[in-house]
């Protein structure tokens, strides 16, 4: 009698077969991108409200020092005038603060719930102009990402900007015909992007996208109406805004970002940040003044950027273990010659985040800017994979490239993980403990009362006014000052002894410092509020 032996190679292509259909029943699952986005949502939410108890002394330090007071101007009937950024997310968070309570947690909970909408919305837009297996791969680096997770739980503008930029493309991506709707939602969604961060010009991109390229194919009439319709909607959103800022500023479009080009042009590495804004700034009224001043040096630092954000962007944003696939799609998309397929939704995509990525080389590099180029990085690279070219490879081929994905994948949840567990906590966490002590011994109620810092948090955890601690050379001159403009509290820890070395004593409560009366203290990290009298 004969034994039965399996064969071995037979039940390998019938595992790998049924692993493959699996594979397609997933991505091809109409829902998954909600299912993604929801828990997304649900686990960061948890995450964020039981690790991120206090905002750190990085990124979320404008959220403190300027939306917070701009939402409570808002709330009082008021609009701020920023000279950095639009009102639209100091009124979202003020409506936010009214249901939540607490701005900061109202800040987190828009950051979390414009990641999940970013997620859905990419997923559903690379689903359409590519695959729905491209758009699994790619949404799942997305969510994955480790600068994208740290600015899901990081309250500020940059997930609340990126989701409104996001929706503008989804939108007006959305169909492969001309859909007024679509096109009225785009712009509007464009607009308020705007009213969030002011590249959100970019977004202005759509029209030479509508009147170039075509992919709608329609008449060169209809074409000049949507984008006039594009333009009008755009700017009807933004007027309100402008006539509130011509009439206070003296400027329809007032804005003073090119203070921070100047900057990096001008004063870095030469120049402390904080003097050259007190000294220097004011030498800059345009930015044609910045750019007269060196024009030579102004094209060259801008070309220099190209290289410099983009390897950055390889490095720090995406890791360079999706960074050299990036480099390859590149290398991929431009043998497939980009002629051949220019007048596309998929060329279209394109060029909208090249716009982006070309008005990130004005100012300074940072990884949080470019978030919103996180799916365009993941589609070069994750479309290698699903070219016609690859998939007429032989199957083994086909399956070692989607098992390379999920590795990178995998490798990007790591790595999230790692960079945020050490991150999410990492907020003066003392200014609670400070807060609650405040609030027993001194009082709830100080409203008017004044606090100088280097860092805005402090106020806010005590409840008093935020001062910004002055630039001295002795501290006979900071007492001066505080007693002249009405200061009555003094917090002095490493952030404010870091960059005024002349009176960093005043770190030690031990030392004799007259005027002022020592309330509370700590010994790590060292920190000190004082009492002005």
């Amino acid at each position: 009698m004969n034994s039965y032996k399996p064969d071995s190679k037979s039940d390998n292509e019938n595992t790998a077969k049924s692993l493959y259909e699996l594979f397609e029943s997933v991505v091809n699952y109409r829902r998954l991108g909600l299912v993604i986005a929801a828990l997304y949502f649900v686990i960061l939410l948890i995450v964020s409200f039981t690790f991120h108890k206090v905002a750190d002394y990085g990124v979320e330090t404008d959220f403190f020092w300027l939306y917070v007071p701009a939402a409570k101007s808002f709330l009082s009937g008021h609009l701020l005038i920023d000279a950095f950024r639009g009102p639209f997310y100091p009124i979202v968070l003020g409506l936010f603060y009214l249901i939540v309570g607490d701005y900061f947690y109202a800040g987190m909970l828009i950051a979390i719930f414009s990641a999940a909408l970013v997620i859905y919305l990419t997923f559903q837009l690379i689903k359409k102009i590519f695959s729905p297996a491209v758009a699994f791969f790619v949404t799942l680096l997305l969510a994955f990402n480790p600068v994208f997770v740290q600015h899901t739980y990081s309250a500020g503008t940059d997930m609340f900007f990126i989701f409104l930029s996001t929706a503008s493309i989804y939108f007006f991506l959305k169909e492969k015909k001309l859909n007024y709707t679509n096109l009225i939602i785009s712009a509007l969604f464009a607009g308020l992007a705007y009213l969030t961060r002011y590249n959100g010009i970019f977004l202005l991109g759509f029209v030479p996208v509508i009147l170039f390229i075509n992919y709608w194919k329609v008449s060169r009439r209809e074409r000049i109406i949507s984008s006039l319709l594009f333009v009008a909607l755009f700017v009807l959103t933004f007027t309100p805004w402008g006539i509130y800022c011509l009439s206070e500023k003296g400027s329809f479009f007032y804005n003073e970002n090119y203070k921070n080009i100047a900057y990096e042009l001008y004063g870095k590495n030469k120049i402390p940040w904080d003097k050259f804004w007190v000294e220097k700034s004011g030498e800059y009224s345009s930015l044609f003044d910045v750019i007269k001043q060196d024009p030579l040096k102004f094209a060259a630092s801008t070309a220099a950027n190209v290289p410099d954000h983009f390897l950055n962007d390889m490095n720090d944003l995406m890791g360079w273990y999706t960074g050299g696939f990036v480099i390859l799609g590149i290398i991929f998309l431009l043998i497939r010659n980009p002629l051949s397929y220019w007048r596309t939704r998929e060329f279209a995509y394109y060029l909208m985040n090249i716009f982006f990525f070309f008005i990130l080389l004005l100012v300074f590099y940072s990884e949080r800017f470019s978030l919103f180029l996180i799916p365009f990085y993941a589609v070069i690279a994750v479309q290698i994979f699903f070219s016609p070219q690859f998939l007429k490879m032989n199957k083994i081929l086909k399956r070692t490239g989607y098992i390379l994905l999920l590795i990178i994948c995998i490798a990007t949840l790591s790595k999230s993980i790692s960079f945020n567990s050490s991150r999410i906590n990492s907020g003066p966490e003392e200014l609670l403990e400070l807060g609650d002590w405040f609030k027993k011994n001194i009082g709830e109620n100080r409203q008017g009362e004044k606090i100088a810092a280097r860092k805005p948090h402090v106020a806010y955890y005590l409840g008093l006014e935020f001062y910004y601690m002055p630039l001295v050379d002795s501290y006979d001159e900071l007492i001066n000052i505080l007693r002249k403009d009405h200061v009555d509290y003094l917090f002095f820890s490493n952030i404010e002894a870091a960059n005024r070395r002349k009176i960093e004593k005043l770190l030690n409560p031990e030392n004799t410092h007259p005027g002022l009366k020592v309330l509370y203290s700590f010994d790590n990290p060292p920190a000190v509020l004082y009492k002005i009298e």
